[in-house]
């Protein structure tokens, strides 16, 4: 069933396992989102714990649509807190729950 945006989708999971490694998913900041708009925020996820070898494999998982993913838009990657915001390129694409 479509429920959602991608972005939704895969914060309603809370979490991502890729290769043994345990990835958070969150709602991006409150002081990010007070920046940007309502399309901008339900496009958008924030990613804890990203160990610096991990990026590339992390966006092709989010990017996997098999997975929930869908295409990015753009990264935004915090090496000294291990996050990455990743904003997903369609708002209204959907996640199969």
């Amino acid at each position: 069933m479509n429920c959602c945006s991608v972005a939704d989708g895969l914060l309603a999971q809370g979490k991502a396992y890729i290769a043994g490694k345990e990835f958070v998913l969150s709602a991006a900041t409150p002081e990010l989102q007070a920046e940007q708009d309502a399309m901008w925020q339900r496009r958008t996820v924030l990613v804890r714990n990203v160990p610096e070898d991990m990026e590339e494999i992390l966006l092709m998982f989010l990017e996997n649509k098999r997975k929930g993913g869908g295409d990015i838009e753009t990264t935004q990657t915090d090496e000294h807190s291990r996050t990455v915001m990743v904003t997903f390129r369609d708002e209204n694409g959907t996640y199969d729950l």
